[in-house]
């Protein structure tokens, strides 16, 4: 009697809010095991999640974390055993996908958890489940880990082009070129991908009416044949002249207005954005994404204003009045910072969970100086993998900025630990760190963190003078 494939769906990216209450419970155990950098135990308790939710991605993320960790410095030989346990799998994956990932997750990828093998078989399983944000990371992992592996660069440069995720291709097939310039599939693939994404961003296809919008045919059909997509300004305000029309003859349409909102944003007249977002907000019955971006772009507004009446101040010190203008740039300062804390103290309330929130509200509390409310909403945004790194800098520097200079270290060095490549991010957490052990007088760590810096980057900020300068130069 032969086996059936197992056919239960499973929803793909589930967030750490739609887990059962067993099941959070469980990785909040796990994260503060990490805290405490128990990381067997964090892996035992993660492997334990992700067997009844398979699609949660963040659990899943925080498990190879906690994977890595626990086996760095190890060097003892892996005698080919982590090989022939994938090849065992590969026959299982047609037939249940999800047991084959939870086995990988046990016996390959919790010892060594940047092998190739062990990730790609973690692709093709996680594909067949349709578990597509998980066979996504399981590429980006063995990337990690093996930054010159241009095969899984293109592999999942493929993978994002299959999915229609445009932007991530466009970025994926953009590091090979960068890698190697005689690439030509790679650069092929590159601009395909950045035409397409633009396509896709104005909701044009091949019968589009974006050519409408141009009087020059001849124009549209140059841009066509060579791929590119970008709007010129003229075509942008053309695009806001029809839409405009359209909008007049039903001022209650959401997609129209969502565009004409997009379209203004492009031109960048965010005050008109700022206006057709609002009422988009209005129409969607409170969408967060609308909320959102209606923030973004009252913020970028509200700053256009601050930073005209900053420099009028800067440039007119010995205007009759520049003490009135001083007085006014200062309580809008203020206005401003405290209602734009007011908007994100609300959505957290609203959204107690969402970590992105929970960030951006530490980084106003930052940012207006009230470094120890900022504390308590980063430390819990730091439970997030795609903030983790951003929550510890800002972490260190409130902790800096308290004083209390041994924590903030200890969020610098944390951060900078888990960082595998030299990006602008680990340069300024090494400066940063840098910068704590010099007040500290630790000039041994100081050096070291500087000098990580100059052997890539020798024109970041006063790197290079402080280095040469250790040296007498």
């Amino acid at each position: 009697m032969s086996e059936e494939a197992n056919t239960t769906e499973y929803k793909d990216d589930v967030r750490q809010t739609q887990l059962a209450p067993n099941l959070n419970k469980l990785f909040l155990k796990a994260e503060s095991a990490m805290e405490v950098r128990n990381w067997s135990y964090a892996v035992s308790l993660l492997q334990a999640v992700l067997a009844k939710e398979p699609g949660f991605l963040e659990g899943r993320k925080r498990l190879r974390l906690a994977a890595v960790k626990e086996n760095e410095g190890k060097k003892g030989l892996k005698m080919g055993g982590e090989a022939l346990k994938v090849m065992k799998l590969q026959t299982q994956v047609k037939k249940d996908p999800v047991k084959v990932i939870e086995a990988l997750e046990k016996e390959v990828l919790a010892t060594d958890p940047y092998n190739a093998q062990g990730n790609e078989l973690l692709y093709e399983a996680a594909s067949a489940a349709g578990l597509y944000s998980t066979a996504g990371f399981a590429l980006q992992t063995v990337i990690d880990g093996d930054p010159e592996n241009i095969k899984f660069y293109h592999k999942l440069g493929d993978f994002y082009m299959a999915r229609e995720i445009f932007d991530k291709a466009a970025e994926i097939f953009g590091k090979i070129v960068d890698k190697n310039r005689s690439d030509l599939e790679a650069t092929k693939k590159y601009k395909d991908a950045t035409a397409r994404g633009s396509i896709a961003s104005q909701k044009w296809d091949s019968n589009g009416d974006w050519r409408d919008l141009l009087k020059n045919k001849d124009q549209a059909k140059d841009l066509e044949s060579q791929g590119r997509a970008a709007m010129t300004p003229e075509m942008l305000a053309a695009q806001a002249e029809s839409l405009l029309a359209e909008y007049a003859a039903d001022q209650n349409n959401l997609d129209i207005t969502k565009r004409l909102a997009a379209t203004y944003e492009q031109l960048e007249d965010f005050q008109t954005a700022l206006q057709f977002y609002e009422w988009a907000y209005h129409l969607s019955n409170n969408d967060p994404s609308l909320e959102k971006k209606v923030a973004a772009i009252r913020e970028t507004v509200n700053k256009a204003y601050l930073d005209s009446l900053r420099q009028f101040v800067e440039e007119n010190p010995g205007h009759p009045d520049i003490e009135q203008y001083r007085q006014q740039l200062e309580e809008v300062e203020k206005s401003q910072m405290e209602t734009l804390i007011a908007e994100s103290k609300e959505r957290v309330d609203r959204n107690p969970t969402d970590n992105e929130l929970r960030f951006e509200l530490g980084s106003r509390l930052f940012k207006a100086g009230q470094y120890r409310d900022a504390i308590q909403h980063l430390q819990m945004a730091k439970r997030s993998p795609n903030l983790r790194i951003r929550v510890m800098n800002q972490l260190g520097q409130c902790y800096e900025r308290m004083g209390m200079t041994d924590l903030a270290a200890g969020q610098f060095k944390e951060a900078i630990g888990e960082l595998t490549g030299m990006d602008e991010t680990k340069k300024e957490l090494l400066y940063n760190v840098a910068l704590l052990y010099e007040k500290l007088g630790n000039h041994a760590e100081y050096l070291d963190s500087l000098k990580q810096i100059y052997a890539v980057d020798y024109g970041y900020r006063d790197v290079a003078e402080r280095v040469e300068k250790s040296y007498g130069g």
